[in-house]
């Protein structure tokens, strides 16, 4: 009886996962959702948790549904000529994805932790190393040439390297002030340590 029990809830808790849909974001992040509703300005959710969440339509690029189908919630602004049609976005958007999948950057890693090592001995001014550096290294895009892609023809569409560009400098920007100040709380338990 107890097997029985286990296996229906187990029926019953596949279906409920199964019946879910994917939202994808503007910023290539995927989210399984239930109950989606699509309005005008709000895209309203339950998420895994089962708490409703409540995000501004502009954010969303599209709704998978369980069937299949997408509901395209991203809109072209008509007037703005640089603005990103639905295909264009499509791909800026997986080309975010795959730099979070594959950028990694960990020399700049190492190179934070060391600016931020060394701006300890300034003190508590040595606080503005770390920003700095992130904001120097977040300048510079990665080379596409060179960059670890999931397909190599995709290094040939703008708006796939332009995204993969724009989300590998701000992995850079992000893990390089963490890093930084990882470093100068380093630097500052090793300088007052050697100093007393």
């Amino acid at each position: 009886m107890r097997i029985l029990f286990f296996c229906l809830f187990l029926f019953v808790f596949s279906c409920e996962v199964l019946a879910q849909d994917t939202i994808a974001f503007i910023n290539g992040k995927q989210v399984i959702a239930d109950s989606v509703q699509v309005s005008d300005y709000y895209v309203d959710y339950r998420s895994a948790s089962g708490k409703l969440k409540h995000v501004d339509a502009y954010r969303v690029f599209s709704v998978k549904q369980i069937d299949g189908t997408e509901k395209i919630v991203f809109r072209p602004d008509p007037n703005d000529s640089m603005d990103f049609s639905i295909d264009q976005m499509r791909w800026f958007i997986k080309g975010e994805q795959d730099a979070d999948r594959y950028y990694r950057g960990h020399g700049i890693k190492v190179a934070a932790f060391g600016i931020g090592a060394f701006s300890s001995m300034l003190g508590w001014f040595g606080l503005a190393g770390p920003p700095i550096f992130s904001t120097m290294v977040g300048s510079f895009s990665p080379n596409m040439e060179k960059a670890k892609v999931s397909d190599e023809s995709y290094r040939r569409i703008p708006e796939y390297c332009e995204g993969y560009q724009r989300k590998s400098r701000d992995k850079k920007i992000r893990n390089s002030f963490l890093a930084g100040m990882a470093g100068f709380a380093a630097g500052i338990i090793v300088f007052s340590t050697v100093i007393k």
